[in-house]
Parts: C-alpha cells; structure tokens; sequence
C-alpha cells in the first residue's frame, strides 16, 4: 500500500472521509522534505504592567519592551510573519520558502491583544494570529467583536479555541462538535474570513476531536507540542514555540536556533 504526504492528504479532505484524512501518512515526498520547517510562536499576554500574581499567569505573560525586542529581532533576521493558512498552502502546494517564514499566534484573546500586540505589530510590519474563546468575547479583560473586526480588517487573522477554555479530550464528542461549530461560525462571523485552524486549549486532544475538527473544515490545529513545523507534522499536531515571561533575548534567538545576539 502506497504512502501519501500528510499535507497532500489534507488538501483532498474535502472531497475523502475524514478518517481517511486522519489515517495520512506523515511520510513527505521528495519536495516537501526539502521545505524549511517554520517556527509557530505561542504568546498568550502581552502587557505594559504585570498585573497577575498566579505564576501560571505570570509565566505567560510576555512584557511590552520584551515583545517590542523580539518583534526587532524578527525583523532585523528579515522574518517574514505569515497566517497559518499561508502556511497550510505553502506545504499543500510544494511553494518553497526562504527558511525566515514565521507565525505568530496569540491565545486565550485578551484585551492586550489589542491595546498592546496589535500596535507593536503593526509598528514593524508583522501579522498575528489570534485564537479567541467565544464566550469570553466582550467580557473583562478580553477582546471585544469590534476590536476584533478592527484587528482583522488591518490583517490579523482569528481562529478558533473554542466557546469555553475546557480541555477537549475529556468532553463527549458531540459538545466537541458542537464547540467547534459554533466557535467557527462565530469568530468567522465577526472576523469576515473563514475559521480554518483550531488552538487546543491547554494542549490537550484527542483522535476523536481530531476527527470533528476534519469533518467541519478544519484544515488543522496547533498544540504545545514543542518544535517547528515541517512536511512531517501532522496537520491537527501541529507544533509550537512556547515564548515565557522570563525569556531573555538569547533564549528566544535559542529557540528560534538562530545564534544569541
């Protein structure tokens, strides 16, 4: 039995059963395997104040001057930010890249999304992808829909993690399916693009919900899974990079495996 490129696999989902999409080989072909891994960055807050006393908290949330010095470093490389889908047809499609590819993903959509990355952003001429909880939209401390619309009509694109932060690997299947449903219809409607990438929320997953997020049009999901992602991920496995509170410039460059500044 022959074996098929795991990104070749997911392009025909639409047209195979979704089992037959999750059973895809990672194996890649002779052109995928010459394409650059691309680094997916993992933030969740970006601040001016450590306002959080809980070290889980704490240890995500990345200061503004940090993130301006990142964002810096990034540009002085020549890293060029694309949106997960960018990447999705880059891989589907054979395109080769330069290896200075990068995704920049935000989760949990927090207020400082916005008054703090979003402008720090836009400064140095990067996008960001943004994976929002529905039912938090428009809550304390969290984004708003019209800043979300205001953020994607400037170029930042939103995904789905999901109506409630729970861990899906322990619902049942059909308040799976239904999360990532409605997440998708929702977010898809206030952003104007379609919702094509799912963030586990604190990670975790399952064959089962890996087969819901196919079957609905996921093309795929990030976890925490640390590493880069290449022509050998699996599409709804795909690795990040964990960027911490405490990361000094040389740890980021580190974990970007580029040389310290």
């Amino acid at each position: 039995m022959s074996v098929r490129p795991v990104w070749t696999a997911l392009a025909r989902a639409a047209a195979i059963a979704c089992a037959v999409v999750c059973a895809a080989s990672a194996v890649p072909t002779r052109g995928l395997a010459a394409a650059p891994a691309v680094p997916v960055l993992m933030y969740h807050r970006v601040d001016t104040v450590l306002s959080a006393h809980d070290p889980i908290t704490v240890g995500l949330t990345v200061m503004a001057p940090a993130f301006e010095a990142q964002l810096g470093f990034l540009q002085r490389h020549r890293f060029r930010s694309i949106t997960l889908d960018d990447m999705w047809t880059g891989m589907v499609r054979h395109v080769s890249a330069s290896g200075r590819e990068i995704v920049l993903t935000f989760d949990d959509g927090y207020e400082d999304n916005y008054t703090v990355a979003f402008p720090l952003l836009r400064r140095y001429g990067f996008t960001g992808t943004f994976f929002v909880v529905t039912s938090t939209v428009g809550t304390p401390d969290h984004l708003t829909v019209a800043q979300i619309k205001e953020m994607a009509a400037a170029g930042m694109a939103f995904e789905s993690h999901g109506q409630h932060h729970v861990d899906f690997s322990a619902l049942p299947p059909s308040i799976a399916r239904h999360e990532l449903e409605n997440s998708k219809r929702l977010i898809g409607g206030w952003a104007g693009d379609p919702v094509t990438f799912f963030a586990y929320p604190s990670g975790r997953y399952s064959e089962s919900v890996e087969r819901s997020l196919a079957d609905l049009g996921y093309r795929g999901a990030v976890t925490e899974i640390p590493g880069f992602v290449s022509a050998t991920s699996r599409p709804y496995e795909l690795e990040r990079v964990r960027v911490a509170h405490d990361d000094s410039l040389a740890e980021y460059a580190r974990k970007l495996r580029l040389p310290a500044p």
